[in-house]
């Protein structure tokens, strides 16, 4: 079997096929399986700092909901 070895952005890798970022890198699971199938590196699928920020503003809403149910005591203490 040829040597496929080669460089990219100064990381080794064992051959030159590398999956692009698509709904495919969302999950470890798909990683794995595309490694398993031979892929030497995987480009993540981009979380943008819009995703981030809207989510951390749903977390934070959410904790303020309820803190206020526990307060007037339709909760209880988490």
């Amino acid at each position: 079997m040829p040597d496929l070895t080669t460089t990219y952005l100064g990381l080794q890798l064992r051959n030159p096929l590398v999956a692009s970022a698509s709904p495919l890198s969302k999950k470890v699971d798909t990683v794995r399986r595309l490694e398993d199938a031979g892929a030497a590196a995987v480009v993540m699928y981009s979380l943008f700092e819009e995703q981030i920020t809207h989510e951390s503003q749903e977390l934070m809403v959410d904790h303020q909901i309820r803190y206020v149910a526990w307060k007037m005591r339709v909760l209880p203490r988490w």
